[in-house]
């Protein structure tokens, strides 16, 4: 079956990879700067290969050639991807000991002592405040404010998310946001956050938003790296505090500004599946044209869209799951697949001893041994699904148990 698929030659395969490779360089231009360079250098409209050696111009061109082809303009991450995972830090996230059933006057002083508390323990701190909001209509926006901290231009301006957000994303992508800032001014900080969901998710062991979650925890690796101390504290919301309550209106602001840019950029997955399908597109259409010609593909199409459980239970189950997972695949010996040259001594039938008819075939056509069991003058995909619908198999292979090959 697999010859008549006739799957990708080596070469093919190995462009293929190279160009899924290739993609990700692109995206993440730190894991190979210099061909990166040289493929986004090659992709300009008549622009010459630079002077390497020959096997690298050709690899260039033929990567070059498959990018223009499938009309993709691949961006440079925002955020690098971070470290290994065992090597992303633990957020420091403390949380005001108070809860919303209190007085409001009694959530304020608590929080303005925590707040107190934590700041004191880290050296220069600047305190940014962070919130999301999500409006009724759908319209989602986040914000970032800080009092000590100089605007950047055009002042703390908050920024327009998706519609139809979750609030817990939107609280995310506020704190996103301020561990850019830090990192990027080189500060030591604490972050004000009144989201409990968007804390616990970042030291969560399975979070429900785990690219922008992955995203914070790179960049608090490299604030780490640089020695630089950020942490993350709850405070209660609309209890007074000053700051907190500018960043709110920011937020809401920030809910009716126009989306940036023109669309989402496609991920790094969506670039890898166009590359592929492309990859596989001219065996797909080979594949089409022999589909009307070709018993193998029609029978591992027709069986595979029948939906069968295998048995759990009994003594056949071994053998019952293996047969049927051969007639699934429309099974044929390896030296067949892989065209050897010759007949090995064991490729007889294991129930009438015919002469290479050790094959899935023989057994539901033309076997005289088990012929009485099975439907005559039917196709062998129709033999192999009333195997599988009808509950024969099991019966046939404790009055045979040699059928489907086994010794």
């Amino acid at each position: 079956m697999q010859r008549e698929l006739r799957l990708p030659p080596l070469v093919e395969r190995i462009y293929s990879n190279v160009t899924c490779f290739t993609v990700k360089c692109l995206h993440f231009p730190h894991l190979s700067p210099h061909y990166s360079q040289l493929v986004r250098t090659s992709l300009r409209p008549n622009y010459p290969v630079p002077p390497i050696l020959p096997a690298g111009r050709t690899l260039i061109r033929s990567v070059s050639s498959v990018l223009r082809g499938l009309n993709i303009d691949i961006m440079v991450a925002d955020v690098p991807p971070g470290p290994p995972p065992w090597m992303l830090p633990t957020p420091d996230v403390s949380f005001t000991p108070t809860s919303k059933s209190e007085l409001p006057s009694l959530q304020q002083q608590l929080a303005l002592e925590h707040i107190e508390t934590v700041t004191s323990s880290i050296t220069d701190p600047y305190c940014l405040y962070t919130d999301g909001s999500l409006q009724v209509d759908g319209a989602a926006g986040c914000a970032v404010f800080s009092p000590d901290l100089e605007s950047p231009p055009g002042g703390w301006v908050g920024r327009r998310l998706c519609n139809h957000s979750s609030s817990t994303l939107c609280e995310l992508y506020a704190i996103l946001d301020a561990v850019s800032v830090v990192c990027q001014r080189g500060v030591n900080a604490a972050i004000f956050c009144d989201s409990k969901p968007a804390l616990h998710s970042l030291s969560s062991v399975q979070p429900t938003h785990s690219t922008v979650i992955q995203q914070i925890l790179s960049f608090l690796a490299l604030l780490r790296h640089r020695n630089l101390t950020v942490k993350f504290l709850w405070v209660p919301s609309h209890v007074g505090l000053r700051h907190n309550g500018t960043v709110d209106r920011l937020a809401k602001e920030a809910c009716h500004l126009p989306p940036r840019g023109t669309g989402r950029p496609l991920s790094l997955t969506c670039y890898l599946s166009k590359v592929r399908s492309a990859a596989l597109l001219p065996v797909r259409r080979r594949r089409d044209a022999e589909r009307p010609f070709s018993i193998s593909i029609t029978h591992y199409e027709s069986v595979c869209h029948h939906k069968y459980s295998y048995r759990r239970r009994g003594l056949m189950v071994r053998r019952h799951n293996v047969v049927s997972a051969r007639l699934r695949l429309g099974y044929r010996p390896p030296w067949q697949v892989a065209g050897m040259q010759g007949e090995p001594p064991f490729t007889e039938c294991r129930l009438c001893r015919a002469p290479r008819a050790n094959t899935i075939e023989h057994y539901c056509l033309a076997c005289p041994t088990v012929r009485h069991l099975l439907p005559q003058g039917l196709p062998l995909d129709v033999v192999c699904r009333h195997l599988l619908n009808h509950q024969v198999l099991e019966e046939l292979l404790v009055r045979h148990p040699r059928f489907g090959g086994f010794k």
